[in-house]
């Protein structure tokens, strides 16, 4: 009898997540519900807006190097759930060694089919890893550098909903058999053909043409940006505007984890599966500023050039240009607020959704030592995960600071009988500041 071993969903996730989103590294601008295109500031404020490095308020030189990682569930949880509670593997070796035919077996076998054909109907399902570390360094009020680095990596269960009845080969009796989990009394095993095993089962589809999978992409990224920002003045307003020139190295990968092969390795096939692409990426932004009013107008424009990436296949994952804008108040001493708006959406090739934020931020900083931020920000163009709640804060001397913010959706979905958020975004950096405000 050919053996159906199936790894369960869990274990193979866990393998296989180990790459690749675009995030914000900002980690002033993370807490704040992702605002930050008009009052930011630090070592990586430049990556939000460029404009924001020549800022009088903070003429500092800066160093930060932080690291984080988000994770976003899409409508695979519930179902990977009841995949595990059923004991895929178990469940499979029972019923193909003829132990199939009691109540337990045949609940857990319901639970399965159940789970995978849940799976096949949601086209869009998907959990996304994204780990990122970034090192940038501020010289004063004009020129900066870093090196951000950055992976989204999408696994996706594929189902052949065509293909989810139990019918394997028995070696032994030379034939076919199909199980039917049965309520009470009944056999559940009859006498199938070649031909329905080829049409409808589960083992064919997992174990000859590989209908029924995981689906890994994924884009690895490194950008290496020069920002150059300065300002003048119109009357009593201060015009300060930034460019950005990126060098960007693209990985993108594809393949696919059989849920049978022991030999597999997902990781070494991911390596054999992926393309590397060098290119350039072009960013700007204003802010002004009325003389001494606290009011800031941010405008920026990220990856204007619409850089691309080749992908295994031919094909090409485009980084869409994207134009923010925002609102800040600041006081100096005490308090920021801000308000942004995305102009655009973005289609995110990798996962298929759109992104589209309206964020709202505060800052409140009253000691030289101390802040705490919090902020909401909202995906106008795409509901599932609900409002994105915010919060961080920073503590330290002005020579050496530690920062950890944290992101969580409002909405949740349910694995193992719990509830967990759909989205989850954390980071921490080091921060050293040399020079006078």
């Amino acid at each position: 009898m050919k053996k159906l071993k199936i790894l369960g969903l869990s274990s193979v996730l866990a393998t296989s997540l180990f790459g690749l989103q675009q995030p914000n590294y900002d980690y002033i601008s993370m807490s704040m519900g992702g605002v930050g295109v008009a009052s930011s500031y630090g070592s990586m404020s430049g990556y939000i807006n460029p404009a924001l490095l020549n800022n009088k308020d903070n003429k500092r030189t800066e160093l930060g190097l932080s690291v984080g990682i988000s994770i976003q569930e899409h409508e695979l949880g519930d179902d990977l759930s009841k995949l595990d509670d059923a004991d895929v593997s178990g469940t499979l070796d029972e019923i193909e060694s003829g132990d199939g035919d009691n109540e337990d077996t045949e609940a857990r076998a319901r639970k399965i089919t159940d789970a995978l054909d849940s799976l096949a109907n949601k086209t869009n399902n998907y959990l996304m890893l994204s780990p990122r570390a970034a090192f940038a360094f501020k010289l004063g009020t004009h020129f900066s550098f870093g090196i951000y680095n950055k992976a989204d990596a999408k696994v996706k269960a594929v189902v052949d909903k065509d293909r989810l009845q139990y019918i394997y080969y028995d070696e032994d009796d030379d034939k076919y058999i199909k199980y039917e989990p049965k309520d009470g009394d009944d056999n559940d095993y009859s006498d199938s053909t070649e031909d329905d095993y080829k049409a409808y089962s589960v083992d064919y589809a997992m174990n000859e043409i590989n209908t029924t999978r995981l689906d890994v992409n994924s884009l690895a990224l490194t950008e290496i940006p020069i920002t150059y920002s300065d300002s003048f003045q119109i009357k009593d307003t201060t015009i300060n505007w930034g460019i950005s020139a990126k060098y960007m190295v693209g990985t993108t990968s594809k393949t696919k984890i059989l849920f049978t092969d022991d030999d597999y390795d997902p990781l070494d096939e991911l390596d054999k599966n992926s393309v590397d692409t060098q290119t350039f990426g072009l960013d700007m932004g204003v802010v002004i500023q009325p003389y001494d009013s606290g009011f800031k107008l941010g405008i920026s424009g990220k990856n204007l050039n619409g850089p691309e990436f080749d992908t295994i296949d031919d094909a090409t994952y485009k980084l869409e240009p994207q134009v923010k804008v925002g609102l800040g108040y600041s006081s100096t001493d005490l308090f920021d607020v801000e308000v942004d708006y995305d102009v655009n959406s973005i289609n995110d090739e990798l996962t298929d959704t759109d992104y589209q934020y309206l964020s709202v931020g505060i800052n409140f900083h009253p000691l030289t030592w101390f802040s705490l931020r919090a902020g909401l920000k909202d995906n106008l163009a795409d509901d599932y995960n609900g409002m994105i709640y915010t919060a961080g804060a920073s503590f330290g001397l002005k020579w050496l600071q530690v920062d950890a913010a944290v992101q969580v959706s409002e909405n949740s979905g349910n694995y193992d009988g719990n509830d967990i958020p759909r989205y989850v975004n954390a980071n921490i950096a080091i921060v050293s500041k040399w020079g006078d405000n």
